[in-house]
């Protein structure tokens, strides 16, 4: 009788410290991830979130030029050429995620300011972000794109 309390309560303590294992568990977890990513680039800037969140291998797209591969390059490549005083929100509008991938897509700002300090444009664009679930459990992006549109981002169901 002993053993069988002690197996059951075994059983239980490990189901109780695996990590979801659902897809829709694993959809709200990437959402999280990328709504707190988010968070972080409206209060401690867009170089700083997107070096954090970014995985070690890294794919980052650049308008006009080569990618940007790898967290090292990635963290080079905003030492020279740092955002300035631009602030960037998005939010994300769908996702899904499987086993440890998943994607979002959403819809962005990029409020932009004048050498006067005054804000000057905004710009609308959607993303495409591709997340990897590491071994720690966290959620860190692989590749992360976006481009311009004429307005903010809705998708209609």
């Amino acid at each position: 009788m002993k053993v069988i309390k002690l197996f059951l309560m075994a059983t239980t303590i490990v189901l109780s410290c695996q990590s979801p294992n659902t897809d829709a568990e694993r959809k709200e977890e990437v959402l999280e991830a990328d709504r707190k990513f988010n968070q972080m680039a409206s209060e401690k800037g867009i170089a700083e979130a997107f070096i954090y969140y970014a995985d070690e291998k890294v794919i980052k797209p650049t308008p006009g030029k080569q990618p940007v591969v790898g967290k090292f390059a990635l963290m080079d490549w905003y030492e020279k050429n740092p955002p300035g005083d631009e602030k960037l929100t998005w939010e994300p509008l769908r996702a899904e995620a499987s086993g440890n991938l998943g994607y979002t897509f959403g819809g962005y700002e990029l409020h932009t300011k004048t050498p006067d300090g005054l804000r000057d444009t905004v710009l609308y664009g959607n993303y495409v972000s591709v997340w990897k679930r590491k071994s720690d459990g966290n959620w860190r992006y692989v590749v992360d794109t976006g481009n311009a549109t004429d307005g903010p981002v809705l998708l209609k169901k």
